[in-house]
């Protein structure tokens, strides 16, 4: 499984212009698989710390009552995030150079790579 996951990760962080790296992430902030490309910061902070992002818009979007959470968009001002849910335990994201990176492809290659992650991980399911 863990083979799989990372070669998925690895697969869609090639295909964005512009990519710093991908992580599949469990919402406890520990990286399952990564790909990086281009980072020169320490990329498992990164992931613990978009994790406490996910976990507070997850809170918000239940106590809002609005709904499954299908993606999330973060632009600062070094860096682009896509963020997706994929299944209850987990997310993947996407970090971006906020200049000359393509966020379009960055969300289509990762809205596609859902439905091959949650099969690998969930295979019952």
């Amino acid at each position: 499984m863990a083979d799989d996951l990372q070669e998925e990760i690895k697969k869609i962080a090639e295909k964005i212009p512009g990519c710093r790296y991908v992580s599949l992430v469990g919402y406890d902030g520990i990286v399952v698989a990564q790909a990086i490309i281009d980072a020169d910061f320490d990329t498992n902070l990164f992931d613990a710390e978009i994790s406490s992002l996910t976990l507070t818009s997850r809170e918000i979007k239940e106590t809002l009552n609005l709904g499954a959470e299908n993606e999330l968009i973060w632009l600062t001002q070094s860096a682009f995030f896509i963020i997706h849910p994929v299944g209850n335990d987990y997310f993947l994201y996407a970090c971006l150079k906020s200049t000359g990176s393509n966020p379009g492809v960055a969300r289509i290659e990762l809205n596609k790579a859902k439905a091959t992650l949650r099969k690998i991980i969930y295979p019952e399911g």
